[in-house]
């Protein structure tokens, strides 16, 4: 059964009235089911050394109807894991108890985490699992849920700090997509100027607004346990996807669409480094693109994009992501895969500038239109870290042949290893190549500056296109599930 037929179904016994046997029980609530049907109220899970039964008996501690529901459903456990307290269900139905839309299994048990989702059996309903966390000394809890708020949808994408689900305000109905951060651990100590400068920059990002940046619409902190938090960060949702995924289906981009999208992304990363912020993490995958189709022929486009493209707006995507991740994490993060991160983060040095940006904005014009980086271990040697080190790379022919000078000139302005010689983002935007009409005309070189010159590939080394590697890593994960299987 769909998940939207579970929620039609799904009735949630009246939470006033199921208060009064809570009461009774003289104990405070350990966790609360979130009801994902709109217009429903919630339900408190009662702190109880004892098992909490969950069924549509009337001696149950929670009551749920529905005509599968069997007397005694499921019952809840107070456990305790790695000296931490979690609740663990066990499913004693007869037409099933379901967790993140899989079965538990009748007499089975697993521990439950915050953001869990539960069924009961059919017509039982669909609820969000949260724990209510007493955290003392922290400034981590707060009166409002994420789940109070929105309700959450199906999986978007998932990556190495979240995963990115869809999820509809409550109120207004808007869809949106929340990126769920995985847990980071708390001392249970706060300290109050650590969270004031986290508020500030908190408030920040969420001031952020320019047309060419995703918009921050809200964040929670949730507490998962006494010991651990996730940050849920609600953003406006695109639909189109990403720059990568464009250049993978065309293996490159024409000069006119690139210069066009290099136009708008400029404008938004212009706007952070107003604000004080570095993106850090510029690469196509973060580069957002919403998509209006042309409805006819004779309807004029506002760029120079597909046939049957109307209007394309760039969006910057994943901005001030350190703030949720933590700073060594987001680094190392970056160092991992550094084949658009600037020489000064790759050598560890601390104090680097907004110029970090302008170099990952070289390497994405780069690979935007010619299909591959310029630093790769397929172009070693030396190896891709060597190669940013020490700016190695090169131009190379037949791949180069018909790109302008002007735009070559450009990319050897932002991929300089040295900040302090490396275009900033006014310099870049001025750049004379963002005013040329005719990408067809002769290329005049550039006073025959060599960082211009076109090389042949070296004989010993094959760049490896964007598409080629997604490709190549789709059938080894394909590979790897059949050995599974």
């Amino acid at each position: 059964m769909s998940l939207s037929r579970k929620r039609q179904n799904g009735n949630l016994s009246d939470e006033s009235l199921s208060g009064i046997k809570r009461q009774a029980f003289g104990y405070k609530p350990i966790a609360r089911l979130y009801n994902i049907k709109p217009g429903q109220q919630h339900m408190s899970i009662p702190r109880k050394t004892e098992d909490v039964l969950i069924g549509r008996s009337s001696s149950c501690d929670v009551r749920i109807n529905g005509n599968d529901v069997s007397s005694k459903h499921c019952k809840l456990t107070l456990t305790i894991n790695n000296n931490r307290e979690y609740l663990c269900i066990k499913d004693l139905s007869s037409n099933g108890t379901y967790l993140n839309d899989e079965i538990i299994g009748k007499d089975s048990s697993i521990l439950l985490r915050s953001g869990d989702k539960l069924d009961f059996a059919k017509t039982g309903g669909s609820y969000i699992f949260r724990y209510i966390i007493d955290i003392k000394n922290t400034k981590v809890q707060q009166s409002k849920s994420f789940f109070d708020d929105y309700i959450l949808g199906e999986q978007l994408g998932s990556g190495h700090y979240a995963v990115v689900k869809e999820a509809t305000d409550r109120s207004t109905g808007d869809v949106v997509a929340v990126k769920i951060f995985h847990p980071n651990k708390t001392n249970g100590q706060g300290n109050e100027n650590d969270d004031v400068k986290l508020q500030q920059e908190m408030n920040l990002l969420l001031s952020i607004n320019h047309p060419n940046i995703v918009r921050f619409i809200s964040h929670y902190v949730e507490p998962i346990n006494q010991y651990s938090v996730t940050s849920y960060l609600v953003l406006e949702k695109m639909n189109n996807g990403e720059l990568f995924q464009r250049i993978i289906n065309k293996s490159k981009l024409r000069q006119d669409e690139t210069r066009a999208i290099f136009k708008q992304l400029l404008s938004g990363l212009m706007y952070l480094h107003e604000n004080s912020i570095i993106h850090r993490d510029i690469k196509p995958e973060n580069i957002l693109l919403d998509i209006t189709p042309r409805t006819s022929k004779d309807q004029k486009q506002t760029g120079p994009w597909d046939e049957n493209e109307y209007d394309i707006k760039v969006k910057i995507a994943d901005f001030g992501l350190a703030k949720f991740i933590g700073e060594l994490k987001f680094t190392n993060t970056l160092c991992g895969t550094p084949a658009y991160v600037a020489p000064e983060i790759l050598s560890n040095k601390r104090n680097y500038s907004t110029k970090v940006d302008l170099w990952s904005s070289g390497v994405l014009l780069y690979v935007c239109l010619c299909g591959f980086p310029p630093f790769s271990d397929e172009l070693g040697p030396p190896n891709m870290r060597e190669q940013i080190l020490t700016g190695k790379y090169a131009f190379y022919s037949p791949y180069w042949d018909d790109i302008n000078d002007s735009v070559l000139h450009l990319i050897s302005s932002l991929l300089v290893v040295n900040p302090s010689e490396r275009f900033d983002v006014i310099q870049t935007c001025e750049h004379y190549w963002f005013n040329e009409q005719d990408d067809s005309s002769d290329r005049v070189m550039i006073n025959n500056d060599e960082s211009v010159q076109r090389a042949p590939v070296r004989s010993n080394s094959s760049p490896l296109s964007l598409r080629d590697k997604y490709n190549s890593e789709i059938m080894s994960d394909a590979n790897q599930k059949s050995s599974i299987m």
